[in-house]
């Protein structure tokens, strides 16, 4: 069931309203329902691994209080634990066609079979969620959850489980125990989020996924540079959109229940440097990266080699920060050199404060602010590529958007005047025009809410804005519910 459905909405509402009206001692059992159900949409196997992994946490989460000798002992266990989880899952492919040759050759699997280990939904969220519980437990930011219950509901609680946020156990846990009163208030900022999270996946994203050919990312060699420009503009935005939509729609859902979950996404393409950017983009990602790898990987660094501009302290925990972002979104050569890319950007754009104290951005003259975020945006978009491709096709792909063609302007013409027939807008060597009327709707719209400062800025709109979004918004919908056209949202591949 994808979030975008009909079907999802009428059956969160539903779930809502009953989960108001129980009393306090059922409601959490319920959560554990409704969002077991939401697995089995997915694939009953799917609830029985992630109730084990859930069980195993729990226990280890119990055995790694400060109040235990062997504590230390059990979190590091703990976290090789989840580690492996995630490598038996999600990176299987490296091990499986070995050992199925190994168990082919001892006579267990039949000759040509191959094992297959199906990739639990949401797992690689729950896996650094788990992580930060156990290291929280052990260093007496929290204590040690002692209700299953709760604890299922922290690990399956349907609105996150997909692709996050990703949410602390020390925030998430205490809003069940009291949970926001749903009133007019609260049901205005929901919808304002589901409608801004739709508008972002269905009007924005997916069209503009849908206008770059699927060829552009495996033989990007065939086409105009500056085709090849404006498709990674598109794919930037796309991907963005989709994501942010992702989070807004289930963040008012799940405001549905009452339960506030953590903001994602704060316009990263408005980032003025990189370190900016990793405080907008995938933002509770980005802070769990912060606290649980950079700060400590800083504070060794600096003990073992004491100084602040010596070459380790300055280079090795952003490096290391963004290379574990790009093992966690795949193990492959492309993810790491999307991370080390982002690690570079932050350690080159702090060399200058190496002989100059670092001005605060707000404080940076207007042009420089200006000149900051193009910059940012255009090295951010760059590493997409990667992000997107396999490395020989991303390398190619950067090197051909230097190749511009001659636009067809004849062929152009012929077909304008219907003396030729449109088969494919990619002949002309010019950016398709559709194309280029959804950037702009979509730069418009993240103008609208920068000016705003506010991700349901929508509420503050005129109405007839707000009803005009809304006309769109359902013709959009209609288009995609009967032609089964929905892509899944980018984020639940990891």
């Amino acid at each position: 069931m994808t979030v975008t459905s009909l079907l999802f909405f009428l059956c969160s509402a539903a779930s809502a309203v009953i989960y108001r009206r129980l009393p306090t001692r059922w409601r959490n059992l319920w959560l554990v329902a409704v969002s077991t159900a939401f697995v089995m949409t997915w694939s009953w196997k799917f609830v029985i691994v992630l109730l084990i992994f859930a069980w195993i946490n729990f226990i280890i989460g119990k055995k790694s209080s400060p109040t235990l000798a062997s504590f230390k002992g059990w979190e590091r266990a703990g976290i090789v634990f989840n580690v492996l989880f995630l490598f038996v899952f999600k990176y299987n492919g490296f091990f499986l066609p070995e050992f199925s040759v190994f168990l082919q050759s001892i006579g267990i699997l039949e000759p040509g079979s191959v094992i297959q280990i199906l990739l639990p939904v949401g797992l690689s969220f729950l896996v650094v969620q788990n992580i930060s519980y156990l290291l929280d437990i052990s260093n007496k930011r929290l204590k040690p959850e002692t209700d299953f219950i709760r604890f299922l509901v922290y690990i399956l609680y349907f609105p996150k489980l997909l692709s996050g946020p990703v949410e602390r156990a020390r925030v998430f846990l205490p809003r069940l125990d009291s949970p926001i009163v749903f009133d007019r208030s609260l049901a205005e900022r929901s919808a304002a989020l589901v409608l801004t999270g739709l508008l972002r996946k269905i009007v924005f994203a997916n069209p503009l996924f849908n206008m770059i050919p699927a060829a552009a990312f495996t033989s990007p060699q065939d086409y105009a540079g500056q085709q090849l420009v404006f498709w990674l503009l598109a794919y930037a935005f796309a991907l963005y959109n989709d994501f942010a939509g992702y989070t807004a729609i289930i963040r008012g859902v799940s405001l549905w229940f009452g339960i506030e979950l953590s903001p994602n996404f704060n316009l990263p393409y408005y980032s003025r440097n990189f370190t900016e950017f990793w405080t907008r983009w995938h933002i509770s990602l980005s802070n769990w990266l912060r606290d649980y790898i950079f700060f400590p990987l800083s504070r060794s660094t600096m003990k073992h080699f004491p100084g602040r501009n010596h070459i380790l302290n300055f280079v090795l925990p952003p490096v290391v920060t963004l290379f574990v972002s790009g093992l966690w979104h795949g193990l492959s050569w492309n993810m790491l050199v999307w991370g080390g890319l982002h690690g570079l950007y932050l350690v080159l754009e702090r060399v200058p404060s190496l002989w100059r104290p670092s001005v605060p951005l707000d404080e940076l003259p207007r042009w420089k602010q200006n000149t900051g975020k193009i910059t940012t945006f255009i090295f951010a978009a760059l590493a997409w590529v990667p992000f997107r491709m396999e490395l020989p096709a991303a390398l190619t792909y950067w090197k051909s958007m230097f190749v511009w063609k001659s636009p067809q302007l004849i062929a152009l013409a012929q077909t304008i005047t219907g003396s030729r027939l449109l088969s494919d807008w990619t002949g002309f060597n010019i950016p398709n025009p559709i194309l280029l009327v959804m950037l702009a709707a979509a730069m418009i719209f993240d103008h609208f809410q920068h000016r705003a400062g506010r991700e349901d800025f929508l509420l503050g709109s005129p109405r007839w804005v707000q009803v005009l979004l809304v006309i769109v918004l359902l013709g959009a919908s209609l288009l995609a519910f009967f032609s089964d056209t929905t892509a899944p949202f980018v984020y639940q591949a990891f």
